[in-house]
Parts: structure tokens; sequence; C-alpha cells
């Protein structure tokens, strides 16, 4: 009897890990320099296997117009090893100080996902000058952020140039 109720109380509590999964943390790494200011980033609809879907909410902070944008998620698992990344990039029309969302999806694996980073990448503005994320910057703002130590420039760089 003892062991029928060790093993039920075994399997509750494996079932209930696996059903709650991990605790996804997202972070937003804004750039003082940055046009562009995200305000939201998390998931925004529910996942299929093979697939991340998260939803970025940013506004322009500039007086000037911008005609395209690219904002980078990386996507860390458990063991804060990169499980996959996307550069979002839009080019409908951002007016100054203007507030827009947008959803972007990668391949990879939504259970493993642990930490979701954001930050803007590049911006180019309607009179065609174009400004662009220090990744070093943003790696140093980001390692000053509690539990993001270890993001690597190199990750950062691989995704920036997809």
């Amino acid at each position: 009897m003892k062991q029928v109720l060790l093993a039920v109380i075994i399997v509750a509590c494996f079932s209930s890990a696996v059903l709650a999964g991990l605790t996804r943390v997202y972070v937003i790494v804004n750039m003082d320099d940055a046009p562009i200011e995200i305000l939201k980033f998390g998931k925004y609809r529910a996942e299929d296997e093979d697939h991340i879907f998260s939803v970025v909410e940013y506004k322009n902070k500039t007086d000037r117009d911008i005609e395209a944008s690219a904002i980078t998620m990386i996507y860390y698992d458990a063991f804060n090893e990169k499980e996959d990344g996307v550069r979002g990039i839009t080019t409908d029309l951002l007016k100054a100080t203007q507030v827009v969302r947008g959803g972007w999806s990668t391949y990879g694996e939504p259970g493993f996902v642990k930490t979701a980073i954001a930050y803007v990448s590049a911006v180019r503005f309607i009179d065609g000058e174009i400004w662009k994320a220090d990744t070093k910057k943003v790696i140093e703002t980001a390692g000053d952020m509690p539990g993001l130590s270890f993001l690597s420039t190199t990750e950062m760089l691989e995704i920036e140039k997809k």
C-alpha cells in the first residue's frame, strides 16, 4: 500500500511539474540612444510545438518619421543556452511619437524557453539616416540586469545578421 501511495505521489508531482512548465521571463533592454522604446514584450498567442510567438509594443521616441525598424528577440532555455532568435523587421511607417504593436514568430521549442530578451537593433528614418544599436553596449546594459550576465555578443550579432 505504501509503495502504491508513494508511486501516486511521485506521478502527481511529476505531472504538476510538466504541466506547469518553465516560468518564462521577458526582458526588455532599452538603450538610451535608441530612437524606439520597447514598451511591452511577451507571448501573444498559444504556441504550437515548434514555434515561439512574441508580441512587442513599441514607440517612436523622436519627432522624426521612421520607415523601417528591426527588433531583435533572443530566447534562452533553462540552462541559459540560446534556444533561438528572430530579428523582427517592419517597413510600416512609424510616425513621430506613434505607438504600435508587432508580432513575430520563429522556429524553436517554446516549452524550453526560460528567458526571452528584446531590444531595438536598427532604425531607418524617412530621410534615409540609419541608426544601429551598438551590440557591445546592449550586452553591457543587459549584463547589469539581474539574471542576464550570460548573454553573448556573438549570439546577438549572429541573429542581427539574419
